[in-house]
């Protein structure tokens, strides 16, 4: 019997771009954790995207809020994705029929095009888009408060419930601001195994726009679009301020990019030496340090190399110490 291997194409426009997630947020209930920003100003509140990879951590808990700013929230219904918009008396919502049930992974987008009436909210999931299943009175409009300037904006948390806040893993969260995009822009079904599968990606993020990756790569609510629309992380802890840091070993010097420790201990360059010589001075052998009788070293730098010579021939029947 001979086998025979039938390669598999990937064409360049889904495969350049495809990536592996290392790592995820994880968004605790009872701890309260969530990430906040408030926009200095308004982007465009009729065209927008969010993106991002998510793992529920309990299934089943009805309105966990995703993506809240004011009256909007992208939310966790018991087992469905919901659009709320309640801004100025709306209360567009859309509850497609699909359930997440599955403790597995999921990739969410949201495409927002106010101009499309009801159908302007687009729920897609793995790079499916849901059936629109309006279950609100009125219908969505440009006036939702996600991406309103001086509004305060939260990934994970409801303000006027704490049993609402999200509880699971996120990562990969994009915000496109000024654009209404498809799936594809963020994922792609991988041909060897059927699967939906992240793709980086690589356009425009407009005035709001950001990028968290949530990996553990890079610092929490860190925005890697390169508009510096950081987020601030609140009650995940982890982290100790620098001057109540103790016991640390402070790295001086270091070259490389910070990779390789420079010259001294601990990369300091402060490298210093000095001669010990014993002499009788007449009232017996006395010790000094680069020719100074008894000399008081001073001014030492914590983490330098400080090396003490005593080769010269009268140390060494003298025992050396400090005091």
């Amino acid at each position: 019997m001979v086998s025979v291997i039938i390669p598999q194409v990937i064409t360049p426009s889904k495969a350049s771009g495809a990536q592996v997630i290392d790592g995820s947020l994880k968004f605790d209930k009872d701890n309260l954790t969530y990430l906040s920003r408030t926009p200095s100003s308004d982007g465009d509140r009729d065209n927008w995207t969010i993106s991002c990879w998510i793992k529920r951590g309990k299934i089943g808990t009805a309105n966990q809020r995703i993506f809240e700013s004011g009256s909007t929230a992208i939310r966790f219904g018991a087992d469905e994705f919901q659009w709320i918009d309640g801004g100025s008396g709306n209360n567009g919502e859309n509850t497609p029929a699909a359930k997440i049930r599955d403790p597995g992974w999921y990739h969410l987008v949201f495409a927002w095009d106010s101009s499309a009436g009801v159908l302007g909210n687009r729920i897609y999931l793995n790079g499916v888009e849901l059936d629109y299943v309006q279950t609100g009175g009125g219908n969505p409009s440009g006036n939702s408060a996600w991406n309103a300037g001086s509004q305060e904006h939260t990934i994970g948390r409801n303000a006027g419930n704490t049993d609402r806040y999200y509880d699971g893993m996120m990562s990969q969260c994009y915000f496109v601001d000024g654009q209404t995009l498809d799936p594809e822009s963020f994922g792609f079904t991988d041909p060897l195994t059927n699967t939906w599968k992240p793709k980086k990606y690589t356009g425009s993020f407009g005035t709001n726009g950001f990028y968290l990756p949530m990996d553990g790569n890079s610092p929490i609510g860190k925005d890697q679009s390169g508009n510096g629309n950081d987020w601030t992380p609140v009650n995940f802890g982890g982290s100790v301020a620098l001057d109540k840091a103790t016991g640390a070993r402070p790295i001086l010097n270091t070259t490389q990019g910070g990779t390789q420790a420079g010259v001294g201990v601990f990369g300091s360059k402060q490298n210093v030496g000095y001669a010990v010589t014993v002499y009788n001075d007449g009232g017996g052998n006395k010790y000094y340090i680069d020719g100074v009788k008894q000399d008081t070293v001073t001014g030492l730098i914590r983490g330098a190399t400080y090396t003490f010579d005593t080769s010269d021939s009268t140390v060494s029947s003298h025992p050396f110490r400090f005091s």
